[in-house]
C-alpha cells in the first residue's frame, strides 16, 4: 500500500483514538461521583483482560525475567497514569487534566535518563523548554494559584511517560495483545487492594452500570486504535496529530460543565503544541 494512503490511514485512526479516548474521560469524570476512582480502574482493567485472555490462547511464550521487569514496569507506568488522570478529573477542568496528560512526551527524556542513563542531548532542551513553559502556565505555581490536584495530573503524565518508554523496550520482544493483555492485568491486581483501602465495594449501583460500560469499552477501543495508529504512520506525525484530543475535551468540558479555558489554559495549550510540534520536526531530521 502507497505510503501516503497509509499515513493518512495513520492521521484518521489517531484522530478517532483523540476522539475514543476523550468520551473514555468524559464517562469517566462522570462515573467518579458516584464510586471511588479505583473501583472504576479495576473495573476497566478487569473487562479489558476478559476481552483480550481469548485472543492470547496459544500465543503464551516462556519469557525470561528481563521481560517480566520491563512489562510490570510498563504495566505500572500506565496503571499511575491513569489513576492520577482520573484523580485530577474529579477536582479540575477536563480541558486541563488532558493537556497535563499530555506532557507525557516532555517527560520521556527524563524517565530515559532514569532508566537507561542517556543524558539529554542540548538540541532537546529547546521544545523541553518550550513545554515547560505551557505547564507552568497550567499550574500556575504560586502560592495563591496553586492547585495541588494540577500536580496530580502532571504525575498522570509521568506515569504514562514511563508506560510509553518500557512500551517501546517491549514492541521489539513481545506482541501488542501480550504488552496490554499483562498491562491490564496487573492493573486489575493493583487496583483491587485500594478499592478495600478506601473503603469501597466492588459492588456497582446500578446507575452507574452504564457508564463503567462506556469507559471500558471506549478505553478497549481506544487502545486498538492507537496501536493501528503506530502501524499506519510514524509517531513524528501520529503525536502531534493526537494533540486534538485536546480539543475534544474542551468541547465536552464546555458542553457538559460550562467550563471555559482561561487564558492561562490557552497560553499552556498553544506552548505544549509547539512544543510537540518542534520536537517532531528534530526528530524527521535526525530521521
Amino acid at each position: 500500500m502507497d505510503d501516503k494512503v497509509l499515513i493518512k490511514k495513520g492521521i484518521v485512526m489517531t484522530i478517532a483514538y483523540a476522539f475514543v479516548m476523550s468520551v473514555t474521560a468524559l464517562a469517566a469524570k462522570q462515573a467518579q461521583t458516584m464510586i471511588a476512582v479505583s473501583t472504576l480502574v479495576f473495573w476497566q482493567s478487569l473487562f479489558c483482560v476478559l476481552v483480550l485472555l481469548p485472543q492470547m490462547r496459544g500465543r503464551w511464550q516462556k519469557r525470561p525475567f528481563s521481560v517480566w521487569k520491563i512489562h510490570f514496569l510498563r504495566s505500572f507506568g500506565g496503571f499511575v497514569g491513569f489513576l492520577f488522570y482520573y484523580w485530577a478529573l474529579n477536582h479540575i477542568p477536563l480541558v486541563e487534566a488532558s493537556l497535563l496528560r499530555t506532557c507525557a512526551p516532555l517527560c520521556v527524556p527524563f524517565v530515559v535518563l532514569v532508566l537507561h542513563g542517556i543524558r539529554i542531548p542540548r538540541a532537546r532542551w529547546l521544545p523541553l523548554v518550550v513545554g515547560f513553559i505551557g505547564v507552568a502556565f497550567i499550574i500556575q505555581p504560586t502560592p495563591s494559584h496553586l492547585n495541588p490536584w494540577h500536580l496530580v495530573g502532571f504525575v498522570s503524565a509521568i506515569g504514562l511517560a514511563l508506560s510509553m518508554v518500557t512500551t517501546r523496550m517491549l514492541s521489539h520482544q513481545v506482541s501488542g495483545q501480550e504488552t496490554l493483555f499483562v498491562y491490564f492485568l496487573v492493573s486489575t491486581l493493583l487496583s483491587l487492594p485500594l478499592v478495600f483501602i478506601q473503603g469501597d465495594s466492588l459492588l456497582l449501583p446500578t446507575e452507574v452500570w452504564p457508564l463503567v460500560a462506556v469507559v471500558s469499552i471506549t478505553l478497549y477501543v481506544g487502545m486498538y486504535l492507537y496501536n493501528k495508529a503506530y502501524t499506519y504512520a510514524p509517531a513524528s506525525i501520529v503525536s502531534p496529530v493526537s494533540y486534538v484530543g485536546v480539543v475534544f475535551s474542551g468541547f465536552w468540558g464546555l458542553v457538559v460543565w460550562g467550563h471555559v479555558p482561561d487564558i492561562f489554559a490557552i497560553l499552556g495549550m498553544l506552548f505544549i503544541f509547539s512544543s510537540i510540534l518542534i520536537s517532531t520536526r528534530m526528530a524527521k531530521k535526525l530521521g
